[in-house]
């Protein structure tokens, strides 16, 4: 049997620790080897002891969680929570676990819990690879004029700008610029419903209008509220029927036209 992931708690409620504290009885694969209730105090619990775990509050008195990060260890695993989901735009920035918001359930903590199992399993192949993503998270978008966390769903296509920048484009028609590689995303992106169907492009088939097969054997894709449809390339177009066929929305291709 594996030792315990040694876990701290900083939250400036006294309440909302003991809250968590009793949750946690129910998970004897978590001990918690400290406690601190504001920024300083939480500075000096970190200079002292080296969780593998940390729940930290976002709202502390002496400033907010954040500012805590760079005292947590490089491989500690950060689950925020709050009581204002509106404050917990940075969580997925740095590379927080999960967050998760007041009163905490004891579902909705197992379900974190498990994320921290998975992720901290070694793998084989890359000991650093993206946190994967669960259909129901959200997901963090940073773009140069905002900053916000975006339902997983709500993603219908990623597509490469360039360099290390891709777009994301959304069910309500509009498409941030993120700074973000397509690979970054092909790893951390559920399978299905996300799948990649060029070097350039990876969609999500709940928001496939269409699919079109073109005189030329080209196949193009149209995302709902996009205006341009999307080139399938030959190696993935037998993939992506397959998993269409699988989930059972494998549509008739429409007589719409391609630009």
């Amino acid at each position: 049997m594996n030792p315990p992931l040694e876990a701290a708690i900083i939250d400036d409620e006294a309440l909302a620790r003991d809250d968590l504290r009793y949750l946690l009885r129910a998970h004897p694969e978590i001990s918690i080897i400290g406690e601190a209730g504001t920024v300083g105090e939480g500075r000096s619990l970190l200079s002292r002891i080296k969780p593998q775990l940390l729940f930290l509050d976002i709202q502390l008195m002496g400033g907010n969680g954040f500012d805590l990060v760079p005292y947590a260890a490089p491989a500690c695993h950060i689950i925020f929570f709050t009581s204002h989901n509106e404050f917990a735009v940075r969580a997925f920035e740095v590379n927080a676990l999960d967050y998760l918001l007041k009163p905490v359930s004891a579902k909705r903590l197992a379900k974190s819990l498990e994320r921290v199992a998975v992720n901290n399993t070694p793998s084989e192949t890359d000991s650093a690879q993206t946190h994967p993503l669960r259909a129901d998270d959200p997901i963090f978008i940073r773009t140069e004029k905002e900053q916000r966390f975006v339902p997983l769903e709500s993603i219908s296509a990623v597509t490469a700008q360039g360099g290390n920048y891709t777009a994301v484009c959304t069910g309500d028609g509009c498409s941030r610029l993120v700074r973000r590689t397509l690979a970054e995303w092909e790893r951390c992106l559920p399978h299905p419903p996300f799948i990649r169907i060029h070097r350039s492009h990876m969609i999500n088939i709940n928001w496939i209008d269409c699919i079109r097969k073109e005189q030329n054997g080209a196949c193009r894709v149209f995302i709902k509220d996009q205006p341009d449809p999307l080139t399938v390339s030959r190696r993935a177009d037998q993939r992506l029927r397959q998993v269409m066929e699988e989930w059972g929305k494998l549509r008739l291709p429409a007589n719409r036209p391609v630009s």
